[in-house]
């Protein structure tokens, strides 16, 4: 029986192959050379495993943030404007790569991101005090997203999808800038999570190759992912700067939860 006979083979390699933008790759050259599969063929698949890495870690993104936050019931450390510039920047990122049309495994984790943005929000507006998050700004936050969500699936016309990642540039500045600034205000990184900001540096990263791979180089995605690496390289050394700092805030916070 023929590879390409196999019941499950086809969809393996349209999946790996199907939407590869090489001239050399398609799923009927890798199978007929499989299993000696040529090299456009072979880093196709690895950048199709690469994607599915970065969806699996996203999953697990936020969660170190989530329990430090659950755990001390603190989320200092956060700016309000920079947790809603980030849902944005990441349901940006989602929303261009589903209207457009690009592979999943090229875009899925920002969706997931998303998802993990919203629950922040959430947090952050049930443990924020001095001050606090009143409902006048609750309401005008998720009233915002809902109609950001309308123009951009309903209204935003296909000419004008690139307008998603251009003002990206913007709202990332915002949003990991406000972040740098307010670690710098209070001078610790409050219960942020290490861990979060290296697997957003390295996702940054890997991004770049696995775009060029699977999109070609479409200079408004790689130029964002570009900026979000630089941003989220200074974002990791902010940890290292203020790591005295903040034990001393995370020991101070525990001694006021035993009171």
């Amino acid at each position: 029986m023929e590879l390409e006979d196999m019941p499950f083979m086809p969809i393996l390699a349209n999946f790996f192959w199907g939407s590869n933008i090489s001239e050399d790759v398609s799923p009927e050259i890798c199978l007929e050379s499989f299993p000696a599969l040529t090299s456009p063929c072979i880093s196709g698949v690895l950048v199709k495993l690469l994607g599915i890495i970065i969806m699996m870690g996203a999953c697990l993104n936020k969660l170190p943030l989530y329990i430090n936050v659950l755990k001390t019931g603190s989320v200092a450390g956060m700016s309000p404007g920079a947790v809603y510039g980030e849902t944005i920047m990441y349901a940006n990122a989602a929303f261009y790569g589903l209207l457009r049309g690009n592979p999943f495994t090229a875009w899925g984790e920002n969706g997931i991101m998303t998802l993990q943005a919203i629950g922040i929000c959430f947090l952050l507006w049930k443990y924020k005090d001095e001050p606090k998050v009143d409902q006048n700004e609750r309401l005008i936050a998720a009233a915002g997203f809902g109609a950001y969500v309308f123009v951009v699936t309903v209204i935003l016309p296909p000419e004008h999808y690139y307008l998603l990642q251009a003002s990206n540039w913007p709202v990332l500045l915002y949003s990991r800038g406000g972040a740098l600034a307010e670690i710098w205000r209070i001078q610790h990184t409050g219960t942020q999570s290490i861990i979060t900001n290296i697997m957003n540096l390295g996702g940054s990263c890997i991004r770049i190759l696995t775009t060029i791979k699977e999109v070609g180089w479409d200079m408004a995605l790689i130029s964002g992912y570009a900026l979000s690496a630089g941003l989220n390289v200074c974002l990791v050394a902010s940890f290292f700067i203020f790591r005295k700092n903040t034990d001393k805030f995370l020991k101070s916070l525990a001694a006021k939860k035993k009171e």
